[in-house]
């Protein structure tokens, strides 16, 4: 809402206008009462406004939405507006008929209109506005006034909520719309527009505002050759192939995610990760397949309630799950469905309607015709939403499908979907391991690796199921169960056969035929069981069931509340002689069903760190597989121990294989398994696979390089991931008007699903309940004529650095009547009749020649036209935080160009996530090429958001954020020098200039960053720069050390002096102004 938001509860206060004086005495009052003023007051208040009159009066005619009615929103309305329930003495002053009714304007009379000498008198009793609204009118306002009271008095509706038309273009002008309209206006005053910028502008320019990225040199110097013989033919060229770059809409996508709110956190209290990527993914796409206004709307706030919707459709209704969350224990779950429905209005507002609709919440709008039964009308549409007020973050959770979980577990509903992302790069990194284990058995000893595939082949042939389940070839010895905090029971590892089990504190443990384990126990408990080879066995694998048994299954209980099942089991074997036992690490393990689990907020793929299943997973058995990371090669009499500390499982059983399967839960693989190692290839994937991980023959070096891919594939779990959905219950919540956004209150009217009362007929009777659906179907009727002006005001602003009206997030009269409204409808009518074409409009905007003219300053526009609001020139405009990070890896070489996925986290301060509880978190950042993807990836925690995306303005997202603040900061200096993402971009770009003079390599560096050569003051600086630069590092190696280690990639080798004198050249390149600024 800018600098003119209304937060919700700010007018609970007392109205400014109110005070001791009864409100009628303090109105704008009849001419009758004047007679109570003193005659001296009158005079010098005819004498003020006839000097005033006299100098500098406005010439031409005065226009109400232009010239007036900024005065009369900014400094009356708020008393005087649209808000009865707070308007003083009953007079409106957005109302001409009202104004002229009490007198306060009379057409034509300044002098008797009593605006006029409430504005002048210098009594602090009748002065308006009022002393203690801290407001005040310049002598040029109040002039302005009374001018337009001369001229008539004549009130305009107010331009955004006006119908859309198509305005006739200005007489005698042709050629492209946008230009005869800007050119028109220039025109008028006088000024003439700025010539073509060079194509090396243009060309960085296109690119930075189309996909976030600059050009490459080479493609400068394409771009220059075809644009010296046909510059608009050019022009049309790259901007269709830069559209049809996939990075397209990751540059569009950022801009929407503000509006949207996304961010991989809840925001509220704890600030917890919630699984939502997807929904990022999809406007990606959504913009680079040109998805239409209309359609992407109706996708994202009713994609569920479309007929048969698909999987995409559902993953765009997240939308609506956007708004921040709380688990927070003591939180009043009704208080925040009502903060939940009320940011779902303010962001339609705002992302739609350019209105800023949360100043309705608490009361009628003080300067806009939309009132509070609007707002709650608009909350109506999100009242069959299914969610919660708290995502019970305790046991006794009054929401059954919420109950015993923690603080880390997801927020549904949540679906589960294809990941393109995910399944690509396993796929890279299966044929990487794939690779790297073919290579390795290849050069292995081949006696070892015949041993090994007899051997296995054997085994396979023997028992082709693989499991065998206790008792079998070996012995079992159960020791007594204790609870958890007893006394550790010891495994008598001599017995032949199990004894009969003891009894700890009334907690027994049994073993059936079939090789079920009964446990008996109140509470969390401690079971070990060691079994006894009773001749020679590898044990490769471990797989327990968890099976249902009316007597122990859920017998497990916590406060006298049953629950479900966990076990993190640890396994061990002891060779004959040997007084312990050694560990054996587990590789990977998995589970057919499986409660998530978290290590500091991060899910944990497969169940490596413990198994946990909820409690309406009891009744039906379950299978979890224990690949082991060493085989475990046992001589008859040599045992093999399986400890379950701390468990709550009622009834188990355990089974061990010789040979692992591929992954845990991997079917169908034996038999092509046994075809391979019966041809003895070593070029079957499947062979190589199972040779380097259960072989122990692989080079330790490779086996733990093979070892990181397979834990990256791990995390890519199958393709696939979850993603919060919107999903519609059958009974919406009633939904009433709150007196003062009380959520307490429930006196107030019920409000059906309705739009703003103002901007649309009568809803039929009988018609029905209106739905999301209706809603998304208005939001883009012709009836609407505010989302188009809003989305195109909104897109003017990211090629122009400025709206056509300034403030983008506020069409509403607290915003600005557009500088060029004739073009501002134009373009939003042709946005509507072309289909909702988004690129339609873009190709519009950058073929003109307003968009591709020279980006200077003239001496004479100073006085002319100082805010450029003319568009005698092209504004530069700083790039956003996500594309100064961009750029800078971009120039490096070191940009990660993949599409979509999971965000990643790059470098970040140590310690800055210590005052983040419930639960507390380490920030982890990524250690392989995704450290260098692309801003619009970067984890968005909205609470302690990225340093650097703060220091560039970035929005935490915590609310639907229309346009970003730009400022110029020390703070921003310093992250472009000292962040370890731009000193290993610095590092990298120096590490990879071809050798040779050193002109030629600054040239290079110019080239690759700003699209240009250094002029000749820059390079005699760099040159006398970097010669000082040697000096310091040959002097202190151990410095040019420390600068050369920033980073993941390894530190270069060769004159470390030299490399660190050109990094710091680098570094200072990077950090130019021209280096974050688009032209």
């Amino acid at each position: 809402m800018g600098i003119h938001a209304c937060n919700a509860h700010a007018f609970e206060q007392t109205p400014p206008c109110s005070g001791e004086i009864p409100a009628g005495q303090r109105a704008y009052i009849p001419g009758s009462v004047f007679t109570f003023f003193a005659m001296t007051s009158r005079l010098f208040i005819l004498l003020a406004m006839t000097a005033a009159a006299a100098s500098a009066a406005p010439t031409g005619k005065l226009r109400y939405n232009r010239d007036i009615r900024p005065i009369l929103s900014d400094n009356c309305f708020a008393c005087h507006g649209p808000d009865k329930n707070h308007r003083e003495a009953d007079l409106r002053l957005d109302v001409r008929e009202a104004a002229m009714e009490m007198n306060a304007i009379l057409p034509g009379n300044p002098d008797k209109s009593s605006i006029m000498e409430r504005i002048h008198t210098h009594d602090e009793e009748d002065v308006m506005p009022p002393p203690e609204s801290k407001k005040t009118l310049t002598d040029a306002q109040k002039q302005m006034l009374a001018e337009w009271i001369r001229q008539g008095a004549e009130y305009e509706p107010h331009w955004a909520y006006t119908p859309l038309v198509r305005p006739e273009l200005p007489e005698g002008k042709k050629g492209h719309p946008i230009d005869a309209y800007v050119q028109n206006a220039l025109e008028g005053k006088g000024i003439s527009p700025a010539p073509l910028a060079d194509a090396r502008t243009i060309l960085r320019r296109l690119s930075l505002d189309l996909v976030g990225l600059p050009p490459t040199p080479q493609e400068v110097e394409n771009f220059e050759l075809t644009f010296a013989r046909d510059p608009q033919r050019t022009v049309q060229i790259w901007t269709k192939r830069l559209m049809k770059s996939p990075h397209f809409g990751e540059r569009w996508a950022a801009w929407w995610l503000d509006v949207a709110r996304f961010a991989d956190t809840v925001g509220f209290h704890g600030d917890q990760n919630q699984r939502i990527f997807p929904y990022r993914d999809y406007v990606i796409a959504a913009f680079n397949s040109n998805k239409k206004f209309d359609r992407f709307t109706e996708e994202q706030l009713a994609g569920d309630l479309l007929p048969n919707p698909t999987t995409e459709q559902l993953v765009a209704s997240g939308f609506n799950r956007l708004n921040m969350m709380t688990r927070e224990g003591g939180a009043q779950a009704k208080e925040y469905l009502s903060k939940y429905q009320a940011d779902r209005v303010r962001t339609v507002g705002g992302a739609w309607l350019g209105a800023t609709l949360g100043c309705a919440e608490c009361h009628d709008h003080k300067f806009d015709p939309y009132t509070a039964r609007d707002f709650y009308s608009m909350s109506a549409y999100f009242a069959d939403v299914k969610q919660f007020g708290v995502y019970g973050s305790y046991r006794y959770s009054p929401i059954e499908e919420l109950a015993g979980w923690t603080n880390e577990y997801p927020f549904p509903p949540e679906i589960l979907v294809d990941s393109p992302y995910l399944k690509t790069r396993l796929e890279k990194l299966t044929t990487q391991m794939n690779q790297m284990a073919l290579k390795a058995v290849q050069k292995a000893p081949k006696e070892g690796v015949k041993s090994w595939v007899q051997n296995t082949l054997t085994t396979l042939e023997a028992r082709p199921e693989i499991w065998f389940t206790l008792p079998s070839n070996v012995r079992t010895e159960l020791a007594p169960v204790s609870k958890k905090g007893a006394a550790k029971a010891k495994p008598k590892a001599d017995a032949a056969k199990p004894d009969a089990p003891k009894p700890v504190d009334e907690s027994k443990i049994t073993q059936q035929q079939d090789g079920r384990l009964l446990i008996s126990a109140k509470a969390a408990q401690n079971t070990t069981m060691v079994f006894t080879a009773t001749e020679d066995t590898r044990i490769a694998a471990v797989r327990l069931e968890l099976l249902p048994d009316a007597a122990h299954q859920d017998s497990i209980e916590l406060n006298g509340t049953a629950t479900g099942m966990t076990v993190m089991p640890a396994f061990s074997y002891r060779p004959a002689g040997d007084k312990k036992d050694r560990a054996l690490a587990v590789f990977q393990a998995d589970a057919d069903v499986k409660a998530p689990r978290y290590l500091g907020t991060q899910e944990q793929p497969g169940v490596t760190g413990g198994w946990k299943t909820s409690m309406k997973e009891t009744k039906m058995p379950h299978s979890s597989v224990w690949l082991l990371d060493e085989t475990a090669e046992l001589k008859a009499g040599e045992t093999f121990t399986v400890r379950l500390p701390s468990h709550s499982v009622g009834c188990l059983r355990i089974s061990l294989a010789a040979v692992a399967p591929p992954t845990p839960l991997a079917q169908d693989w034996v038999e092509p398994l046994v075809s391979d190692l019966k041809k003895e290839t070593l070029k079957s994937p499947l062979l190589a696979q199972a040779w380097m991980r259960q072989s122990g023959q692989a080079a330790p070096e490779t086996k733990a390089a093979w070892k990181n891919l397979h834990a990256q594939a791990v995390e890519c779990t199958g393709g696939k991931t979850w993603t919060q959905v919107t999903v519609a219950v059958k009974e919406p919540l009633t939904i009433r008007r709150l007196p003062r956004g009380n959520w307490m209150d429930e006196t107030g009217e019920i409000c059906p699903p309705s739009p703003p009362g103002f901007l649309t007929g009568k809803l039929e009777e009988n018609a029905g309940r209106q739905t999301r659906l209706d809603l998304a179907h208005w939001l883009t009727s012709p009836e609407n004529p505010l989302t188009a002006r809003t989305f195109v005001n909104r897109l003017w602003k990211q090629f122009f650095g400025i709206g056509l009206s300034q403030a983008v997030d506020d069409l509403g009269a607290q915003g600005e009547t557009p500088s060029h409204p004739e073009l501002l409808d134009w373009l939003a009518v042709e946005f509507r009749e072309s289909g909702w074409d988004i690129q339609h409009v873009m190709r519009l905007i950058v073929s003109s020649h307003t968009y591709l003219q020279d980006s200077r300053t003239r001496p004479e526009l100073k006085d002319l036209d100082p805010g450029n609001r003319l568009l005698a020139f092209q504004n530069p405009r700083r790039l956003d935080a996500e594309f100064v990070r961009d750029n800078a890896l971009f120039a490096s070489g070191l940009l990660n160009l993949d599409i979509g996925g999971p965000s990643v986290k790059p470098y970040q301060p140590g310690g800055y996530y210590e005052n983040i509880q419930f639960p507390s978190r380490d920030y982890i950042a990524s250690t392989d090429d995704r450290q260098w993807r692309r801003g619009v990836y970067m984890h968005w925690q909205r609470t302690f958001l990225h340093p650097m995306l703060a220091n560039f303005d970035a929005p935490a997202r915590d609310e639907c954020t229309a346009t970003r603040n730009v400022s110029n900061t020390p703070q921003q200096a310093l992250t472009l020098l000292n962040d370890p993402t731009f000193v290993e971009a610095a590092r990298t770009l120096a590490e990879k200039l071809p050798q040779g003079a050193d002109e030629a390599r600054l040239e290079t560096i110019f080239l690759r960053t700003l699209a240009r050569k250094p002029k000749a003051g820059e390079m005699q600086s760099l040159l006398g720069f970097l010669k000082s630069q040697r000096e310091v590092y040959q002097a202190a190696p151990e410095d040019a050390e420390k600068l050369l280690s920033a980073g993941l990639r390894p530190r270069p080798s060769g004159d470390l002096a030299e490399m660190a004198a050109w990094t710091s050249v680098c570094r200072v390149v990077l950090n130019l102004h021209e280096m974050i600024t688009r032209y």
